[in-house]
């Protein structure tokens, strides 16, 4: 009952600081009617976010675990890649790789998809993120299991196989389901790529009806509609993967 009361009472507060921003900030004579018609365009956005989002975090975990192979690798060269792939994407804000990608890689590759360039982008963007990711988990794994495995004469890919990746599974998916969502909102910028994507599809809908309050609105309940399940979820296994941990402690 408390914890009802508290949600309420901190729902109440932020119904109150939209209150305040609509009867000081927005127009008040919101008209929503004008976008009935461009409701397929508006939509077939929406659901290019979601197979844009989709694809770019399959391929960014292939990615993410190509990197960290190449950075435990005994090639030098291979090490010294995958850190300065890493340096460049955490120094780099995204818009700006995606505007390099788009302008000069993609066309240095003859790569002429705008789908696929802001797919790929954001793969190799999020892709040194989950190499990290894999890192900390594959890192966690106590060192008497890989004595274990080598006394039982596993080979590395064995161990990997058998022993590390069944538990960094479980241990990295609520970061990816994070991950997820951070790639949902990264794909917005996207837009300045001319992806057709939700936020682009917004804008021209926006230049079109002059009714931009109502179009705001409209992108940030549809990002909401994404990202609410996945940070649900990110809860949910993070009690569930705290619950087995400690279940196992005790036993």
């Amino acid at each position: 009952m408390k914890k009802i009361t508290s949600f309420l009472v901190a729902l109440s507060l932020y119904g109150l600081l939209f209150y305040v921003v609509y009867t000081n900030a927005l127009e008040k004579d919101l008209d929503f009617t004008v976008y009935n018609e461009y409701y397929k365009v508006i939509f077939n956005g929406w659901v290019t976010t979601i197979m844009i989002s989709a694809v770019s975090l399959v391929l960014a975990l292939i990615v993410g675990l190509i990197l960290y192979l190449m950075n435990e690798s005994k090639f030098k060269v291979l090490n010294y890649l995958s850190e300065i792939h890493k340096t460049i994407i955490f120094g780099t804000p995204l818009i700006v790789i995606a505007m390099i990608a788009y302008f000069y890689i993609g066309h240095a590759f003859h790569v002429k998809s705008k789908f696929w360039v802001g797919v790929l982008t954001l793969a190799f963007y999020i892709g040194a993120y989950i190499a990290d990711i894999y890192k900390g988990a594959i890192e966690s794994i106590h060192t008497n299991q890989w004595q274990t495995a080598r006394m039982f004469g596993f080979t590395k890919y064995q161990t990997y196989r058998y022993v590390v990746f069944p538990q960094v599974i479980t241990s990295i998916l609520p970061p990816l389901a994070g991950q997820f969502a951070m790639t949902i909102k990264s794909s917005a910028l996207l837009a300045y790529m001319g992806t057709s994507e939700f936020l682009n599809s917004m804008q021209i809908v926006q230049s079109v009806s002059f009714r931009y309050p109502e179009g705001f609105l409209i992108i940030a309940v549809g990002y909401l509609i994404l990202t609410i399940p996945l940070i649900l979820l990110v809860r949910f296994l993070e009690k569930k993967l705290n619950y087995k941990v400690s279940h196992e402690f005790e036993n």
